[in-house]
């Protein structure tokens, strides 16, 4: 197949033309972001009409018998069912370990197809006009890739899809990684250009050309920090990286031609707003920083303001964001210190976070702060941040709830599992309806959960505690959670007597799935992936049988 474009001199009529349909094409890109968005919402809609016309109401006996659906749904066949959540169940799911969820790259094949097309269409067979397609639609994509990344809790597109930070990061980074492609596209071509016509050194003494592959050289630097082995290697570098780049890079583009200077002005704007408001957002205190024994978990606790705290109770399953200050709040440098922390309880006003201490300079700097007399470090605390549970939706939709934490997971679960039981404890039966599942390492770490206020653990037959050592690495899930021999031991475990050894996920699943064929469950998971990994897969094979089943997993990272 020849190469479908060529140099070619066009008249001044022709190079208008072809002006207005760069900027036309640019628009298009920019604008068609609203045909996903306003997809899911009628996706929402339909699945909410659906939920209300064919959602079975269960009922229970004081015996707490198997629930009986009183009604069955209606105007969906089995098989089109089964299929439909087999397809959801796979799109929300790993392809395979460290490769992404399948519905992202899914998602990100067919939105790099559309921008390729628009970057070609009505081009004809003239190459400068495909070279500058690629710039400007690239460039047009920014303002969305900023949008992505904002914080604050009110990011338009947080709202808009009922997510939080911690989702939308996922695509900023397929986003980056798009445009990425088309500005090597643009640069690649011009270059090519420069070459073939032997005219390279001269063009890149121009102001057009030297910020061109100034900002070709950056946005590579910016993609290759962002890897996840390079994050993992130093996160303090890729942030340093990622934050001044992403800053430099607006200016450069704003000199490189006139026509992109409007997407640099949305793009800043963006940015300006979401730092405004994340700084609104953020409170600064001293903490009470405190060492478990015999673990290495630290207790931190904070007050809270009135006009805040209600954010806090509302929901549990929330996360903040903290910052280490050194004096002058964090700014500058000690932003590379804000890392997200799940709110593991509030009451009488304070806010406690329990976190584990990595060699990260985050928690080393609050483990030297623990149980020094009058020693109270100043932090910001900004949030709270979170796709927080909806305890009463939850309740209402699920026939079964299945909560699983591993380790320093539970600081989310347990929340949950606190509130959904209060809210259980109302009916008759309901908390026949709940079960919880918490494998650890020692009776130690389970001190933090038995001192919380409102703690439930105590003969109570649905909470289960698996005990775990730290030998035997062969039987392990990576990530902190070491799943050992079996281990004797003395007494109880908040008020419960714990199974000691790794718990077996398998039959903890199927038996949350025994009841009765048409019970839809809810599956809450906090811990390490690989533990994760397990627990959804034997989620998935009943999935495949054409369950209803609801899976939130919370995680921080890649």
């Amino acid at each position: 197949m020849p190469w479908p474009w060529h140099f070619v001199h066009l008249s001044s009529d022709e190079k208008d033309h072809r002006r207005r349909l760069l900027d036309q094409y640019a628009v298009y890109s920019q604008v068609s972001i609203l045909v996903p968005i306003l997809s899911y919402q009628v996706y929402r809609l339909i699945a909410w009409v659906l939920s209300k016309k064919g959602r079975a109401h269960v009922a229970y006996t004081a015996l707490g018998q198997s629930p009986v659906r009183l009604e069955s749904a209606r105007g969906w066949s089995r098989t089109a069912a089964r299929r439909w959540r087999s397809t959801v169940w796979w799109l929300n799911g790993e392809i395979s370990p460290d490769l992404g969820v399948g519905g992202r790259w899914t998602a990100a094949v067919a939105w790099t197809c559309w921008l390729l097309f628009l970057s070609v269409n009505q081009t004809g067979d003239d190459y400068f006009h495909v070279t500058k397609r690629f710039g400007s639609i690239a460039a047009a994509q920014l303002p969305i890739h900023y949008m992505l990344s904002m914080r604050n809790r009110y990011s338009p597109l947080a709202v808009i899809f009922c997510t939080s930070h911690e989702q939308l990061i996922h695509w900023h980074q397929i986003c980056g990684r798009i445009i990425m492609i088309l500005i090597a596209l643009h640069g690649t071509l011009y270059i090519n250009y420069f070459v073939q016509t032997g005219i390279l050194v001269e063009r890149l003494q121009t102001r057009p050309s030297m910020t061109g592959l100034l900002c070709l050289v950056l946005m590579s630097v910016l993609t290759i920090t962002s890897i996840e082995k390079c994050r993992q290697w130093s996160y303090r570098a890729f942030y340093f990286c990622h934050l001044a780049i992403g800053l430099v890079i607006l200016p450069i583009l704003f000199f490189h031609t006139s026509q992109l200077r409007l997407y640099v002005i949305e793009t800043l704007a963006l940015f300006i707003a979401d730092r405004i408001l994340r700084r609104i957002d953020t409170i600064a205190d001293s903490v009470t920083v405190t060492q478990i024994p015999a673990t290495d978990l630290l207790k931190v606790q904070v007050h809270i303001p009135a006009s805040k705290l209600s954010r806090f109770k509302t929901k549990p399953g929330q996360h903040v964001y903290m910052c280490i200050s050194t004096g002058g709040g964090c700014i500058g440098a000690n932003r590379v210190l804000s890392n997200p922390f799940t709110v593991a309880d509030v009451s009488a006003g304070k806010l406690t976070l329990f976190l584990r201490t990595r060699r990260g300079p985050t928690t080393q700097m609050l483990l030297t702060h623990a149980d020094r007399f009058n020693a109270q470090p100043l932090i910001n605390i900004e949030g709270p941040y979170g796709t927080s549970v909806d305890i009463a939706d939850v309740a209402g939709k699920f026939d079964r709830i299945l909560l699983v934490a591993g380790g320093i997971g539970a600081t989310f679960v347990l929340p949950v599992y606190r509130a959904l039981r209060e809210h259980l404890d109302n009916d008759v039966g309901g908390h026949k309806r709940l079960d919880f599942t918490w494998a650890l390492r020692s009776m130690a770490e389970v001190a933090w959960a038995t001192k919380l206020e409102n703690q439930v653990f105590a003969d109570n037959p649905d909470v289960h505690i698996y005990l775990t050592r730290q030998a035997s690495l062969e039987h392990s899930f990576p990530g902190g959670m070491e799943m050992g021999d079996l281990r004797e031991s003395d007494g109880l475990v908040a008020g419960s007597n714990p199974h000691m050894g790794r718990p077996n996920l398998r039959k903890i699943v199927d038996q949350a799935f025994s009841y009765h064929s048409e019970e839809s469950v809810a599956v809450f998971f906090c811990g390490p992936h690989d533990m994760g990994r397990e627990l959804r897969a034997h989620v998935g094979r009943w999935v495949a049988k054409g369950r209803s089943v609801f899976w939130r997993q919370e995680s921080f990272g890649s």
